[in-house]
């Protein structure tokens, strides 16, 4: 019988449950992070705060798109929100579970709701959840990902 009380044996046995149970390379996740940045929060968080600004009260009379087409793209930006909020809550991609978790589930919340909002052609309201979007996300990146400059 083979004892496993060594430090080294029981690291081993830690990494191929941690395989196993998929939470994969820190550089895998970092991947994934990175790409859905690029590729869905970048242009659907764009479109929400476009959209945002069209139908913010605010802004004058009249600032409510006036093709439900519109609408429509704004609804599904939200709903793709959504989707990437809910991958960078999974194990092997999120970075920590306090505030990693907090921000992003508040992403979800806030995607929700701009979501919401856009069915309901609720300029008001989408406009509200456009603002907290912007701050969601500037929270997020003065935490884990601080712009140098230059």
């Amino acid at each position: 019988m083979m004892r496993m009380g060594s430090p080294v044996a029981l690291a081993m046995i830690l990494s191929v449950c941690l395989a196993a149970s998929g939470a994969g390379a820190a550089g895998e996740g970092a991947s994934l992070i990175k790409d859905q940045m690029k590729t869905v929060v970048d242009p659907q968080s764009n479109l929400i705060f476009a959209v945002g600004g069209e139908v913010d009260p605010a802004n004058g009379p009249s600032q409510t798109p006036t093709t439900d087409a519109r609408w429509a793209q704004a609804a599904d930006a939200a709903a793709q929100l959504k989707e990437v909020a809910r991958t960078l809550q999974r194990r092997g991609v999120a970075i920590d579970r306090g505030l990693w978790m907090s921000d992003a589930k508040l992403l979800g919340a806030t995607a929700a709701a701009a979501e919401r909002a856009a069915v309901a052609k609720n300029g008001m309201d989408f406009a509200a959840a456009a603002n907290t979007l912007g701050d969601v996300c500037t929270n997020c990146h003065a935490r884990y990902r601080p712009q140098t400059p230059g």
